[in-house]
């Protein structure tokens, strides 16, 4: 199952991955990023302009470059030559466009005014068509858009990700052990490359039968 599995984290995330090879899958899959920023964005936001889907652009390549990002308001304005303000808008634009994932300490901050405690693109599908295949990153990426359909999923001081406010979770490969989240209540290990649980323990794939 985990090598599979592992397919599917590089190509299996849109379906018609079914009639394409690698190479001409994630062409599209450019394109179709690029679609979404340069036509989509702006029919939903009407009042939008030209040099702020650029910067969208530009800031979704910053966040692939660095997975998982992790933003520094004040050094990133500095870099995007624009205001916090601007930020967290731009994060929320492609983050409702499908392209990233917000993390936020608590599942109910509001994103249109919160700063985000760390980023992943949306899955792990567009990790490896921006050329951002870090095996680490990939494997958070996929855990929460697998979570995320039917849960809440936050960012976790301890660990990585709280789901619905209250189970810690902790992705890795099949060597990650419980030293960062030992003794704290409903935690658990999410490991990669393993084909079976044990105790609190759970493969990445068996995740996949949540979606």
């Amino acid at each position: 199952m985990p090598a599979s599995f592992h397919e599917y984290m590089k190509k299996g995330y849109y379906p018609y991955f079914k009639t394409m090879t690698a190479t001409d899958y994630y062409g599209r899959l450019g394109n179709s990023v690029s679609s979404v920023i340069e036509s989509d964005i702006p029919m939903v936001e009407k009042k939008i302009d030209y040099e702020t889907l650029l910067k969208a652009k530009r800031l979704l390549a910053i966040i692939a470059s660095s997975l998982p990002y992790i933003p520094n308001m004040t050094s990133l304005s500095g870099v995007m030559g624009t205001s916090r303000s601007q930020l967290i808008r731009l994060f929320d634009l492609l983050d409702r466009a499908g392209l990233i994932r917000q993390l936020f300490l608590s599942a109910k901050s509001p994103k249109s005014l919160a700063k985000p405690q760390k980023i992943l693109l949306n899955n792990s599908s567009l990790m490896y068509a921006l050329d951002a295949p870090q095996i680490g990153a990939a494997r958070e990426s996929t855990f929460a858009s697998l979570l995320s359909v039917d849960h809440s999923v936050g960012f976790a001081k301890d660990g990585d990700f709280i789901v619905d406010g209250r189970y810690l979770f902790e992705v890795g490969g099949k060597g990650k052990g419980f030293a960062q989240i030992r003794n704290i209540p409903d935690s658990f290990v999410v490991a990669d490359d393993i084909e079976y649980g044990f105790g609190n323990k759970i493969p990445l794939w068996l995740f996949g039968f949540l979606y």
